[in-house]
């Protein structure tokens, strides 16, 4: 036995107002954030490798006190 009284109607759906373009701007903000983020924490990797084979290089890297 179907029950069809479940399904909901297009019509009961009146009241549903779609949100305007606001969504489609914070997406573009949160993948430009997001990639500006990124590169951040690559050249802070980039930097802090370049420092370390330097100190390696001059031979002044010292462990421990």
């Amino acid at each position: 036995m179907k029950n069809d009284d479940l399904r909901a109607d297009r019509d009961e759906l009146d009241h549903f107002i779609p949100r305007q373009q606001k969504r489609e701007k914070s997406l573009v903000l949160q993948i430009a954030l997001g990639v500006f983020l990124g590169g951040l924490a690559l050249w802070l990797v980039q930097l802090a490798a370049t420092t370390l084979a330097a100190k390696f290089m001059l031979g002044t890297l010292t462990f421990g006190g």
